[in-house]
């Protein structure tokens, strides 16, 4: 009798613990996902969708694509972005997909083409829901990106805007517009893992540049003639440890502008998101800039 109470009691304790566990996930930033799976090539691949809250079926949507950084994956990236919340706000369809083994092939030596899932993954979203054809972004953080950047040459036709957080294309990567394309890319001056300054040598066989020359390389893309123009930012939170700068460049074809978030005394981090890690394995995140949110505030204006 005593073995049998025992055993009740054990279901009964476990029972409680896994409802402690689902209701504690679905509070989480990385809750509201809808998994999906698509074939390309020999590869099955998976992203995961957010629908807004206001969604109705009837009314087209932008799209975000958010590119997760190396050994990561999606679910992760809406929890460091909190990109979901920023979904709802403003009635945006948000979809975080998988790299194979958890990194882009930003360099092509990987047999998968990235580029060819991106690609199959929003012509699987518009089929499925209501999306703007002209509204659709991308956005990455570390290796996503570099991988956010280069979309933004190789499908540009496909995205009306890019978005980088602490990460960079190669100064050698070849870029043909089909339209001019505006940037807002946001980097902090002590990252540990991908320099603000850039490399001056080669990292993994390519030059990856710096914040500047990333937002002077994407000025000149789209033909911008005004000079670039710095502003410090109000220090919001005190004790964060970080202050910010914006530089802007302006007077680009098609109207279009490019931003440079500088996170001074920022890491390799998002800022506004999480602090995914050690300060001393990957700096501090800013507290006074919320990137999600004005990632899709620049976003907004634009269409292709």
């Amino acid at each position: 009798m005593a073995r049998r109470f025992t055993l009740l009691l054990l279901v009964i304790i476990c029972c409680a613990s896994l409802g402690s566990l689902q209701s504690a996930h679905a509070a989480t930033p990385w809750s509201g996902l809808t998994d999906y799976t698509i074939q390309v090539g020999s590869y099955q691949r998976v992203y995961h969708v957010h629908i807004p809250v206001s969604y109705t079926g009837t009314t087209p949507l932008p799209l975000v694509v958010a590119l997760h950084g190396s050994k990561d994956n999606g679910p992760n990236m809406s929890g460091l972005t909190h990109f979901n919340t920023v979904a709802d706000t403003y009635g945006v369809i948000a979809t975080y997909p998988d790299a194979l083994k958890g990194t882009w092939n930003t360099d092509g030596t990987a047999p998968q083409d990235d580029f060819a899932f991106i690609s199959a993954m929003i012509q699987q979203i518009s089929g499925t829901f209501m999306v703007n054809s002209h509204q659709v972004y991308t956005m990455g953080f570390s290796n996503g990106a570099t991988f956010s950047e280069e979309l933004g040459c190789k499908l540009s036709s496909t995205f009306a805007a890019v978005a980088s957080v602490s990460g960079h294309m190669p100064s050698t990567y070849v870029c043909a517009l089909a339209h001019p394309m505006p940037l807002i890319t946001f980097h902090g001056t002590v990252d540990p893992i991908y320099s603000y300054t850039g490399w001056g040598s080669t990292r993994n066989g390519k030059h990856l540049m710096g914040a500047t020359d990333a937002e002077n390389m994407w000025a000149s893309l789209s033909s911008c003639t005004a000079p670039a123009v710095t502003t410090n930012l109000p220090d919001v939170v005190l004790t964060d440890g970080t202050t910010e700068q914006l530089t802007v460049t302006g007077g680009c074809a098609g109207g279009v502008q490019m931003q440079l978030y500088t996170i001074i005394g920022g890491g390799h981090t998002w800022p506004g998101g999480l602090q995914y890690s050690s300060v001393r394995a990957i700096g501090i995140t800013s507290l006074d800039l919320d990137a999600s949110v004005l990632i899709w505030q620049f976003f907004a204006p634009y269409q292709s």
